[in-house]
């Protein structure tokens, strides 16, 4: 047996426990795909181990088609590796189905090919068998080989830029430059040196065999060490973390400490703290070290607030965390990781400025809160005296002062509200006061009642008040006190001129009333001289009309309100009034009456009143000639804003040739024109009776200088 043999047998041993042993450990789809292209690769080595030592034919044929057999399946189970390690835990069934297709296909012919016309030679001891003897089907079976080995490296290769983690792009690595070198070697071997009379495709198979072997042991994920672990969690953190030795000297410093403090490995640690400072360091490091010596395991130290300086001279605050570093029982340095406050100290200063803010907001609701309370309180005094009893119990209440006095000086005898007499002269206390708001004479504390430039006077209190809060309380009570003062004066002054003007205005009708009346007297008594009828009547309506006019002025002067007047009650006591003077002996004439609820101010209901005297009085008149019995109707209605006066009667009706145009009556043309006045409408009916209908508005009210 040559060696080269024995290598075979060596080789096809190991494929067979090499590709047991990752399944050993897992048995995912990539194990068992190994796994099947290790037996793959034992059965191509079985023919170089045993072919010396056969004798017969037919056993080197048999022997070496199971070789071929390993040969034809190794390129597919080699791509479907690769299919598996791109595609991760994913299923490839139906990838693995399609590519196992061709490989079984060119087997097939290989194997009918070397039983129909097998080709067997011993060359220098060896078995050669030619199994393939058709060129195109050894081109198609190089194609199949390459094109497959090619295809997985190629997978293999993408995989190792693309792979979501370090170790997976790795291992891909390792194994396509692996698998490259031992198709690439194998290739040479088979073509370029044939003179070796070594069969190199074996050769190749055996070194893609430790590509993938060498792919699968380092397969497994780093193993992340401690020092590993803490060299990276060092330079990572953003806290200052300095290493150092047990004289005090810098071993390693992380990247953060290095850029802020600009040390390095081998500097004293008082070269970058603060030199008010270093003493407290100096003393925490002591205690540190003496009191791990008591204390089994770690010794964790309250944090040390000291300051760090930079290189510029800045001072960094830090809340330091010291550990001593132990190998066994013996220390062997210190660790000191350093958390910058100085954006904690902003935020805390922020945090402080902010509840200061909250509370003086607080304590300004409050203040406002209380003040609303006192100027509501202040505002609704009724009287000076009111007002006077108001400040006071609010004084008490809010700033604890007990009683008071309130001196008002305007013009005329001075008002001074409180028990007792007042204890300081009022004159004194106005020249201490100035122009301050709130003053402090003699043990008493004043607080100003000025209205913009004038000082209606002062409020006084026993005691001293110099809190800001009780003096700001103060002067919003003398203000809005004051302006309530004012308001209170100005009221009683104007309801005086109010009741004066009122009982003016009452007596001006009044003798108003009286003159009409005195009007009416004279035009009875001159018609009691004229023998004339139509002189006679013409004077008695005239006395009607002065009669209308005087109603009106004793509605005014005897109601409550001298602007409007009760429409319904004016108008039944003038129809009233007109019955008894026109109404015949024995005739009997009924009343009808439908007024709206109005008032009417009096530049309206003067030329209405005088309207309806005169359609009444008309209808009176005219309307039942023989002194037959009747109704008359009067009707006010109120429709959006505008009014509707309507004087009906069921007498005799108007004359055909009744016309308003041509008419020439007083009575009648009063009432057109009054119409007019009014911004009205006169209509008129006839039929059984008459009806006259005026639409009008109220006048608005003219100012009388």
């Amino acid at each position: 047996m040559n060696i080269y043999s024995t290598l075979s047998i060596l080789a096809f041993v190991l494929y067979l426990i090499i590709g047991t042993y990752p399944l050993r450990k897992e048995r995912g789809n990539l194990q068992w795909s190994f796994f099947l292209i290790s037996i793959a690769m034992a059965l191509w080595a079985v023919s170089p181990a045993v072919m010396d030592a056969l004798t017969e034919p037919g056993h080197a044929i048999m022997i070496y088609t199971l070789s071929g057999i390993g040969l034809c399946l190794l390129p597919a189970l080699f791509l479907n590796f690769a299919l598996v390690l791109s595609a991760g835990d994913r299923r490839m069934d139906k990838a693995g189905s399609l590519i196992i297709i061709p490989p079984i296909i060119i087997l097939f012919i290989i194997i009918s090919s070397s039983m129909i016309t097998p080709a067997v030679s011993m060359v220098n001891g060896v078995w050669q068998i030619e199994i393939i003897r058709n060129r195109p089907l050894e081109l198609l079976l190089q194609i199949y080989i390459f094109g497959y080995f090619g295809s997985g490296i190629t997978l293999i290769w993408n995989h190792a830029r693309t792979a979501p983690l370090y170790h997976e792009r790795k291992i891909s690595t390792i194994i396509f430059m692996t698998s490259s070198l031992s198709l690439i070697g194998g290739w040479i071997l088979s073509s370029f040196l044939p003179s070796l009379d070594m069969q190199t495709v074996n050769l190749a198979g055996q070194l893609i065999g430790l590509a993938g072997i060498s792919g699968m042991v380092t397969l497994t994920p780093p193993v992340i060490s401690p020092s590993l672990a803490g060299e990276s969690i060092i330079d990572k953190v953003t806290d200052l973390v300095i290493l150092l030795d047990p004289e005090g000297r810098v071993t390693r410093i992380n990247y953060r400490a290095e850029a802020e403090l600009g040390i390095h490995a081998g500097e004293d640690w008082r070269r970058f703290t603060a030199e008010d400072h270093q003493e407290i360091l100096e003393v925490e490091l002591e205690y540190v070290k003496d009191a791990s010596r008591h204390v089994k395991g770690d010794y964790h130290h309250e944090p040390v607030l000291i300051d760090y300086v930079t290189p510029g001279g800045e001072r960094i605050p830090v809340k330091l965390f010291i550990s001593l570093i132990k190998e066994g029982p013996d220390p062997v340095g210190y660790s000191l990781v350093a958390q910058d406050q100085r954006y904690t100290r902003r935020l805390m200063n922020r945090i402080e400025k902010t509840e200061r803010s909250e509370e003086v907001a607080r304590r300004r609701l409050d203040e406002f809160r209380v003040l609303n309370e006192i100027l509501k309180d202040i505002n609704h005094s009724r009287t000076p005296e009111d007002l006077f009893r108001t400040i006071m119990k609010l004084a008490g209440e809010y700033l604890g002062l007990p009683g008071g006095w309130v001196y008002i000086h305007d013009g005329n005898e001075p008002i001074i509200s409180g028990e007792g007499s007042l204890p300081l002269d009022p004159s004194e206390v106005l020249k201490e006061l100035g122009d301050q708001s709130v003053a402090l004479v003699d043990g008493f504390t004043v607080a100003a009642l000025r209205h913009g430039d004038e000082t209606l006077g002062f409020m006084l209190f026993p005691g001293q008040k110099t809190n800001e809060y009780d003096i700001r309380l103060l002067e919003a009570m003398g203000t809005e006190a004051s302006s309530t003062l004012k308001r209170l004066f100005y009221q009683e002054k104007l309801v005086s001129s109010l009741e004066e003007k009122e009982l003016l205005l009452r007596e001006i009708h009044h003798r108003v009333k009286n003159n009409l009346q005195v009007v009416s007297s004279l035009l009875n008594l001159q018609s009691s001289y004229i023998d004339n009828p139509k002189v006679v009547e013409a004077l008695k309506d005239s006395q009607g009309r002065v009669m209308s006019m005087s109603m009106i002025h004793e509605k005014l002067y005897r109601s409550g309100n001298l602007s409007d007047i009760d429409v319904g009650g004016y108008i039944q006591g003038l129809v009233r009034s007109i019955m008894l003077s026109y109404q015949k002996p024995g005739q009997r004439i009924r009343l009808n009456f439908d007024i709206d609820d109005v008032k009417l101010n009096l530049d309206t209901i003067m030329p209405l009143g005088l309207m309806v005297n005169e359609l009444v009085t008309n209808a009176f008149k005219y309307a039942f000639p023989d002194g037959g019995d009747g109704e008359v109707t009067v009707r006010l209605k109120e429709r959006d804003g505008r009014f509707i006066l309507t004087v009906a009667d069921d007498g005799v009706g108007l004359p055909e040739d009744f016309s308003m145009d041509s008419l020439t009556s007083l009575g009648m043309l009063l009432v057109k024109n009054l119409t007019r006045q009014l911004d009205g409408r006169l209509d008129y009916r006839s039929g059984d009776g008459a009806e006259f209908r005026i639409e009008f508005s109220e006048v608005i009210y003219r100012e009388r200088l």
